[in-house]
């Protein structure tokens, strides 16, 4: 049976992983939220009717729109609290 010492610093290594993978994901919100409003900017001042470079541009907007939602998902996945046992 581990020592408090031991489990102690086991539980923060864990926790450290945890940490590091909720950095990444924020990070990668930052970068996918900034992607999303310079694609809608672009939209947004194209002139007339769309054309097949407009329907490109909303093409690649809705597939950054699904990768930011994979992040959103992946973050919130990281931050469930895990069962310990008891003992």
């Amino acid at each position: 049976m581990p020592t408090a010492s031991e489990s102690i610093a086991a539980y923060a290594a864990a926790q450290t992983a945890v940490d590091n993978a909720n950095d990444a994901a924020i990070a990668q919100l930052v970068v996918d939220f900034t992607a999303l409003n310079d694609l809608i900017a672009v939209l947004q001042s194209s002139p007339g009717q769309i054309t097949p470079a407009d329907q490109a541009t909303l093409d690649d907007l809705q597939a950054r729109a699904a990768a930011f939602s994979g992040n959103l998902a992946a973050l919130a996945a990281a931050n469930q609290p895990k069962p310990t046992a008891r003992r």
